[in-house]
This record gives structure tokens, sequence and C-alpha cells, in this order.
């Protein structure tokens, strides 16, 4: 009777293993607050991978800690490919530099799927200071050691680390001003409270519009469709000042080679459409994609350049 009954459970277990995917609908984790650039980046990939995979791809946005409340919901999925998360240059390859402790091991919890975006970030200042590119920026600043403020969305983010790379290789003097997000660091440079701050292009764009805010420079080897007439660092005389973020997908590690494949391949697919490549120009993203292994590689190197400049810059936080 005992045979009989595993005899009969076999076909139910090799179904079970041979089970077409996506079985179910996949989950997109999301580590930002809805509406957002990153969100809306995440909902345009996912309205096209939903009809790619034949099963929805709904965003779970799992917002706080930089990123890391996203990250640790993440490894804790199952590994069968049906979550997958955005991870960003902050919260794969700046936080192990700054965090000594977190919740996951980003070397053994995931498996890097695509290189998505890369996104620009460019130096505001308040109107009222009195310069219109880096140079004459740089030359008050010198002139003024102390007195100028920048602001950021905290310790550690993109914005403050872009700051204090620019102090070091401009051999200039800010302070830093922290705030709790980009919202009221972006409030504080409007009013006049900190002089000038980095943020992405997107983001500043109706504030520069309004005359509330004024570009210097942008710090990507190119520059942004939005802003044409804006110069790049290079441009403007300091070389090789890059701080440009980006984005990609990743799932769980032990999804099988396979399902990383599919999925790597169905999200390059995505960003060649004629339409999606219009929606990220509108959020200044510049379409990326690749091999799984172009972007295993991308992630190393850019641990090792981060780890260098928070160690430079003297960045501590745990």
């Amino acid at each position: 009777m005992g045979c009989l009954l595993f005899a009969v459970l076999i076909p139910d277990h090799a179904q079970a293993q041979t089970q077409p995917y996506p079985a179910r609908p996949i989950r997109f984790i999301v580590p930002t607050t809805p509406a957002g650039p990153t969100d809306t980046l995440a909902r345009v990939i996912s309205a096209h991978l939903s009809k790619t995979l034949g099963q929805q791809v709904l965003v779970d946005n799992r917002s706080g800690a930089g990123g890391r409340i996203g990250l640790e919901a993440a490894s804790k999925s199952a590994a069968d490919g049906h979550t997958i998360f955005m991870g960003s240059q902050g919260n794969l390859t700046v936080h192990p530099a700054l965090h000594h402790k977190l919740p996951y091991d980003l070397e053994k919890d995931f498996a890097p799927i695509v290189l998505l975006v890369r996104v620009r970030y460019m130096l505001l200042v308040n109107p009222r200071v009195p310069a219109n590119d880096l140079r004459d920026l740089l030359h008050l600043v010198r002139a003024s050691p102390g007195q100028f403020n920048f602001a950021s969305a905290g310790k550690g983010s993109s914005g403050h680390i872009a700051a204090e790379l620019l102090q070091r290789m401009a051999k200039v003097d800010f302070v830093h001003v922290q705030y709790k997000g980009s919202g009221p660091a972006l409030s504080a440079l409007i009013s006049g409270e900190v002089q000038l701050m980095f943020q992405s292009p997107i983001v500043g764009a109706p504030f520069v519009r309004s005359g509330q805010l004024k570009p210097i420079a942008i710090s990507a080897p190119r520059r942004s469709p939005l802003f044409p007439a804006v110069p790049t660092f290079e441009e403007s005389g300091l070389t090789d000042f890059e701080v440009s973020t980006w984005f990609g997908v990743l799932t769980r590690a032990g999804v099988s080679a396979a399902i990383v494949r599919r999925l790597n391949e169905g999200i390059n697919r995505i960003l060649l459409l004629d339409d999606v490549r219009a929606r990220l120009e509108t959020l200044d993203a510049e379409p990326a994609g690749g091999s799984i292994s172009e972007f295993e590689a991308h992630i190393r190197s850019e641990r090792v350049k981060w780890a260098k400049v928070i160690k430079e810059t003297g960045i501590v936080i745990d």
C-alpha cells in the first residue's frame, strides 16, 4: 500500500517541479515611496514585463532606512523567481562601506539580473548665489571658506557623497547640513537656508524652470536632455568628477539560471522599445541593459570605487 501511495504521488511531484515559470504574479519590491522617480521607473518596466511573462508584475513599495527595509524583505523571499527588486548604486555599493551591520549579505543573498538605467546628478544653487558657472562658484567658495552650506537628504546619501567628493577634488570647504529627505533639503535650498545641493535633473526641473533654483553643472559624462545648455563638470574644468547613479533589477540568490536569463532577456527587450525609451527620457534616465555578467562586474567595480571615496572623505555612519 505504501509503495502504491508513493507511486501515485510521483506524477504530482514531477508536475510541480516542471510547472512553467512564472506560475503566479511576480512581486517587484521597490525600496522607495510611491510616485517618485524610482517608483515610476519600476512601473514602466513592470507594465511591459507583465506582458512579456504572461503574469502580473506587481510593484510592492517598501520604503525606509535608505532602501535597507526593501532589500531585507527581498532577502527573505523564496528563491523561485517570483520576487524581484530594484537595486541602486546607493543600496548595493555605497551602503556596504557606510554600514558595517546590514540585515542581509549583498554578496550571498542576491542574484543580479540586469542594469536598467543610469541617472545624472545636477549641482543646483540658490539664485542669490552670484555665480552662473562652476568656475565662479568655486572662486566664491574659496574666498569664503566655511560660509557656504550644502544640503543633503541625509548623511551618506548620494547628494552628501557628491558634495564631499567635490570638496576633496576642487579643494574647497562647504558646511554639510542634512535633512530628513530630499523634499526638506530642496525647500531649504529654495529658501536660501543653504546655498547648494546635488539633485537629479528630473527632480530639480520644475524649480529651475520657475527660477527658484539655478543649475551649475551636470555630474555625468554627457549633458542632460532636460537641460542641454547646462555643461558637465568636465566641460566646466573639473575632470574625472562623476557622480551619476544607476538602478538595476535583482532577485534572490538561488533562483535558477534559466529564470534569471529569461528575466534578463525580457527586460533587455523592454529597454529597446520606443515608448519605453521616450518615457525614460522624461525621467532623465539613460537606458543601460546588458548581460548578467556585465551587471555583476559593474556592481563589483562600483563597490570598490565608492568604498575608496567614502574612506577618503571620512564619512562614517556605523
